[in-house]
């Protein structure tokens, strides 16, 4: 029997923080302690550690953020959140585009 390379689930995976869309409630740092941490001087949470981090925790962190501002990419694609609503003051590029028509 051979055992899973617990690096091999984390092939291509790319995890970025939107600043814009944080709130620095921290319960992505409550839900992957060490993984995710709040700079002191902005308040917006960063992703540290990332190389030890497991996929369960990049994902548990990810799901715990009640703004969606952490994504989620596998070889370039998003895989978490799946679909981004807007946030205040800003507009869906639909309305965007007719605007500007």
């Amino acid at each position: 029997m051979t055992e899973s390379n617990p690096e091999q689930g984390k092939r291509g995976l790319n995890v970025r923080i939107d600043a814009r869309r944080c709130i620095a409630n921290g319960k992505c740092t409550t839900a992957a302690p060490g993984i995710y941490v709040l700079d002191e001087e902005t308040g917006v949470a960063v992703l540290e550690n990332e190389e030890i981090a497991t996929v369960a925790q990049l994902f548990a962190g990810a799901r715990a953020c009640p703004t969606q501002a952490i994504i989620v990419e596998q070889y370039g694609r998003r895989v978490f959140p799946q679909i981004l609503t807007p946030m205040f003051g800003e507009k869906p590029d639909e309305d965007e585009d007719a605007a500007s028509s």
